[in-house]
């Protein structure tokens, strides 16, 4: 069981209308349990890798597999079917601005057709899980307190908060995410770490793919995961993924 990529290709026409390749050739998975970070300068394509497994990119060649569902073109059918497998962690903090904060953390369960019971529960771990997090020398913000505010008067490191739990309502098998924990200093993010290891099992009971320019991140989830967790890191260069030795 995986998420995969087979010989997987993509390129766009830019506002020259000079053909720019991204990706060629690509075959790569993230098998169950088990954590991948990938690591390149802006604009090389890492963010365009997890769209591309996420099925929200048109216009690619080769193959994508979700597990034993596979596609070689985007469809509305894949909107369907994408929470079933997949939580994604975006880099521009894609929230719904006219919902309040718990609305927006509930939305992927909502969408699923999660039981209410289900939302009830995994709003409280959630809520007891980001609480307390110091963000700094005079903030300290608890998640539950922030419930019923609109995430657009929230700072960054709040609202990224928001989108972490968000990430984690529907527990799913992989999460696929874009500069996680950009928004936070080291303290901040060795806190949240934690408690994605201790109270999430990040890697050993669902899978991660992180695209990242953090050096330091690697570091980090070898630190937390205590050996519980395979963590493999890739450069992303001439267009595809390098593994580190």
């Amino acid at each position: 069981m995986a998420l995969k990529c087979n010989n997987v290709s993509f390129s766009f026409i830019d506002k020259e209308g000079v053909k720019k390749e991204i990706i060629k050739n690509m075959s790569f998975s993230l098998d169950e349990n088990e954590i991948k970070l990938v690591y390149g300068h802006i604009g090389v394509g890492k963010s365009t890798l997890i769209y591309l497994l996420a099925g929200l990119l048109e216009g690619f060649e080769g193959e994508i597999c979700w597990d034993d569902f596979k596609f070689t073109k985007v469809s509305s059918k894949l909107d369907k079917i994408r929470s079933k497998y997949m939580s994604i962690n975006f880099s521009n903090f894609f929230y719904i601005k006219d919902m309040d904060v718990e609305h927006n953390i509930m939305f992927p369960a909502v969408f699923s057709k999660k039981k209410q019971s289900y939302i009830d529960d995994r709003l409280e771990m959630l809520y007891d899980a980001f609480s307390n997090i110091k963000l700094s020398d005079n903030e300290e913000f608890d998640l539950k307190t922030f419930r019923k505010k609109k995430i657009g008067t929230m700072s960054n490191g709040q609202r990224e908060i928001v989108m972490l739990a968000r990430m984690l309502m529907n527990d799913s098998r992989y999460i696929l995410a874009d500069e996680m924990l950009r928004s936070f200093n080291t303290n901040v993010k060795k806190q949240i770490l934690e408690i994605l290891f201790e109270k999430f099992h990040l890697g050993t009971r669902n899978s991660l793919l992180l695209v990242t320019h953090d050096d330091k991140m690697v570091e980090y989830m070898n630190y937390y995961s205590k050996g519980r967790s395979h963590i493999s890191v890739y450069d992303f260069k001439n267009k595809n993924l390098e593994e580190r030795k």
